[in-house]
């Protein structure tokens, strides 16, 4: 697997070869940032929200703690930057208010403006915002994976492709 991100038509674009993410086709990414919030919400009902896929594989609670640390560092960014009061990030519904609240109010100005002592390189609020949503529904994507493997490794029968 592999994601990184290039200059395209003078944008910093972040692509990742594993799950298809292509920050070029996001058409309302505050839409599909609350989305993916969402599914990590719907993936936790789940029973098997704290068994492991494997020993190096974390499971859904931990890619969830891992995306509500994600966010809170990624907003607070942002936050810091705009010179805006930090968004609670506690746990993931705090994530999920936070993100309903804030992003979606963000004039076009705000999203422009620049953050330089992040990234190696200078980026804008937007391109975080893209950044933090590749992670989110990545993660989705890796726990969705964990979830039908154990389907898969649990019910003997019918036939089992490897690849």
């Amino acid at each position: 697997m592999s994601y990184g991100w290039r200059e395209l038509d003078g944008v910093a674009v972040e692509v990742c070869d594993e799950c298809g993410y292509d920050g070029r086709e996001v058409v309302d990414g505050d839409a599909a940032l609350a989305a993916a919030l969402a599914a990590l919400a719907g993936l936790l009902d789940r029973g098997e929200a704290d068994r492991k896929p494997s020993e190096k594989i974390w499971s859904a609670r931990e890619y969830v703690d891992h995306c509500v640390e994600v966010t809170d560092a990624l907003l607070g960014y942002i936050t810091d930057r705009l010179g805006t009061a930090r968004v609670d990030c506690s746990d993931l519904e705090a994530c999920r208010a936070g993100i309903a609240t804030t992003v979606p109010l963000l004039t076009a100005d705000q999203r422009a403006a620049v953050i330089e002592d992040v990234y190696p390189w200078p980026v804008t609020v937007q391109f975080v915002l893209l950044h933090l949503l590749h992670d989110l529904g990545h993660h989705v994507l890796d726990i969705r994976r964990g979830y039908a493997g154990f389907v898969l490794a649990d019910n003997e029968g019918g036939a089992t492709n490897q690849r």
